[in-house]
C-alpha cells in the first residue's frame, strides 16, 4: 500500500461488547454471553447493516489529557494508539448508551440521554463527562481483537481497529430505556449470542452483515464461556486484513465475489500453501452480503 493510499484511509475503531447472561437463561449449546449489535440507518456507510458500535476517530480522541487522566502505559507495543481505544469507548456510549468506564456510573437514564446527545454533537464532551463524574474509560478492559482495511473497490475506505470487552455487569442490568439505538446513525439495537446472530442472519431478520462483522462472529462461535474470551483473544497474533476480491460470476442477484484473506493460498502477500481463508460475498444494489466464511477445514455458511 502506497503512502497516498494509507493517507486516504479513515482512522476508526469498533467495540465488540459481550455481556454475561444469568445461568438460568443460558440455552444448551449456546454461549453464556450476548453481543451488542446496532443496525445502521438506511443512508451512509454500511446502510442497514448490523454492526458493532464504532465510528471514525475524532480530534478529541487525540487529546493528550486522556493519557494523563488514565496514567496510560501501553500493554503491548504492537497495540493501536490510545486514541483508538478512546474512540471505541466513546462511540459505544454515543451509539448505544453503554458506558465502559470505571467506576460503574450512577448516572440516571435521563442523564445518560443528555450526555449521549452532547457527545454526539461534540466529541470533546466525552472528556467533560468523565472528569465531571470522576470516571475513567476502561481501556485496560479492552482486548485488541482485529484490524481491517476496506478494499479499494469501495468508494469510502477505513482502517478500523476492533476491540473486545466483556462487561462486568450482566445483560439483565440494561433496560431498554437506558441502552437503545440513537435514532440517528442507528435505528435498532439487539443483543444476540453468536449463535443467535448467525441464525437471525440466516432467517433474514438481520438484513446485512459486512465481512468484518461476520468473520468476528465466526471467531467467537467456538467460545461458549465469556470467561474464556479475553484470555484467548488477548494472546493471539493480530494481522491486518484487507480482502482481495475476485469476481466469480454475475446474475440477477448481483455480483458474486470471493474475498481472499491473509493466509489463503491465493493471497498476494500472506500465502499458506494448500490453505483456504476466504469469504464468499454477493454484492448488489442493496449492499454486500456474506454467503459463507472458510478458514482451513471449517466453513460457516450464512445463506444458501
Amino acid at each position: 500500500m502506497t503512502p497516498e493510499e494509507k493517507a486516504a484511509l479513515r482512522d476508526s475503531s469498533t467495540l465488540i461488547i459481550a455481556a454475561p447472561i444469568s445461568k438460568s437463561k443460558v440455552q444448551p449449546g449456546k454461549a453464556n454471553y450476548k453481543l451488542l449489535f446496532l443496525q445502521r440507518s438506511r443512508v451512509g456507510t454500511s446502510a442497514s447493516a448490523h454492526v458493532f458500535p464504532g465510528g471514525n476517530v475524532d480530534k478529541a480522541d487525540h487529546d493528550p489529557r486522556w493519557a494523563t487522566l488514565l496514567n496510560y502505559k501501553p500493554k503491548n507495543p504492537s497495540d493501536p494508539p490510545l486514541h483508538n481505544a478512546i474512540c471505541a469507548i466513546r462511540e459505544a456510549f454515543e451509539e448505544s448508551g453503554v458506558l465502559v468506564c470505571d467506576p460503574p456510573t450512577e448516572l440516571s437514564n435521563d442523564e445518560i440521554r443528555i450526555w449521549r446527545e452532547k457527545v454526539h454533537n461534540d466529541g470533546k464532551e466525552f472528556y467533560n463527562l468523565c472528569t465531571s463524574h470522576n470516571l475513567k474509560p476502561s481501556v485496560e478492559r479492552l482486548t485488541y481483537f482485529s484490524s481491517w482495511i476496506t478494499p479499494p473497490i469501495e468508494p469510502k475506505r477505513f482502517h478500523t481497529q476492533f476491540y473486545l470487552t466483556v462487561l462486568p455487569w450482566s445483560r439483565d442490568s440494561f433496560s431498554d430505556s437506558r441502552v437503545f439505538a440513537d435514532g440517528k446513525e442507528t435505528t435498532r439495537l439487539d443483543w444476540f449470542t453468536p449463535e443467535e446472530a448467525l441464525e437471525a442472519y440466516r432467517m433474514q431478520s438481520i438484513q446485512t452483515f459486512m465481512p468484518p462483522q461476520f468473520v468476528s462472529i465466526a471467531h467467537l462461535l467456538p467460545f461458549k464461556k465469556h470467561e474464556d474470551l479475553q484470555q484467548h483473544f488477548g494472546t493471539r497474533e493480530i494481522m491486518t486484513i484487507m480482502p482481495e476480491f475476485q469476481m466469480v460470476s454475475q446474475d440477477d442477484n448481483g455480483i458474486h465475489l470471493i474475498g481472499v484473506l491473509p493466509g489463503d493460498e491465493e493471497h498476494s502477500i500472506d500465502v499458506k500453501k494448500g490453505h483456504r481463508h476466504r469469504v464468499h460475498i454477493t454484492k448488489s444494489k442493496k449492499g454486500m452480503n456474506v454467503k459463507s466464511y472458510i478458514q482451513g477445514p471449517t466453513e460457516i455458511k450464512a445463506r444458501l
